[in-house]
């Protein structure tokens, strides 16, 4: 894929991995839907930042992805604005435990409906109007195959990522491609003491957690790559194997 003065989207644009993409797309040169919920402000800022430095354009997009008439009207907001999507990256989540025995249905359906069923709905409207060479990229997480204690709906919404990945793929094929990233510790929780984040590092074979750039050199492989779809890229400094 060319990037050029192409179209993304890219949800949860506003902070931290879904910033840092948007980000370097628009240094490639692409015009930007910066999809937000909350971070008016830091969507307002990324679009200053890409005018002062003559960047792609940067349009904001408000929605909130666990409202399925918001998930459509952002789709058609989109596409309305600048027109048919180049590039996908269903970046937006939540993480927050989840104590079995304890977890509430509007935990369940909060986590589902935001990592997992907007994600698709969103792919599935969006995916009509994209040109041959199209992209779709889906974040999902090494504890999608790895889960962990207390957070069992985090990690099946992003296990069921990874299903959508390879059926997508074989849906959407030869048009669009469709492939996932699995991150593991990058960029660490704002709240994470140096002991959790030390604890982190030790635990991956690179003893390091990684950066927002390690998670873009994935994202940009998968998109100059045309021959790999259906495919889950591991991004966790050798975690899985330690």
């Amino acid at each position: 894929m060319k990037f050029g003065k192409k179209h993304a989207l890219i949800t949860g644009s506003g902070k931290r991995l879904g910033r840092s993409l948007a980000e370097n797309l628009l240094k490639q040169g692409m015009n930007i839907s910066a999809h937000f919920f909350q971070s008016q402000s830091e969507i307002n800022e990324l679009k200053q930042w890409a005018k002062d430095l003559g960047l792609g354009q940067v349009v904001p997009v408000q929605a909130d992805l666990t409202d399925f008439e918001q998930v459509e009207r952002l789709a058609e907001q989109v596409h309305d604005s600048l027109g048919p999507v180049d590039l996908l990256v269903n970046s937006a989540s939540d993480f927050y435990p989840t104590p079995f025995g304890a977890t509430t249905e509007s935990e369940w359906d909060h986590l589902l409906n935001l990592n997992l069923k907007a994600p698709f709905f969103l792919t599935q409207k969006l995916s009509v109007h994209m040109s041959h060479g199209g992209n779709v990229i889906f974040i999902s997480d090494v504890h999608a195959s790895r889960p962990i204690q207390r957070f069992a709906p985090y990690c099946a919404t992003k296990a069921g990522l990874l299903a959508l990945t390879k059926s997508l793929a074989q849906e959407l094929a030869p048009k669009i491609r469709v492939n996932s990233i699995s991150p593991g510790t990058i960029l660490p929780p704002e709240k994470a003491t140096h002991e959790q984040i030390h604890r982190a590092s030790e635990r991956s074979l690179l003893k390091r957690v990684g950066t927002p750039q390690d998670l873009w050199n994935g994202l940009l492989f998968l998109c100059r790559n045309e021959y790999i779809t259906g495919f889950d890229l591991i991004i966790d400094g050798g975690r899985a194997l330690s």
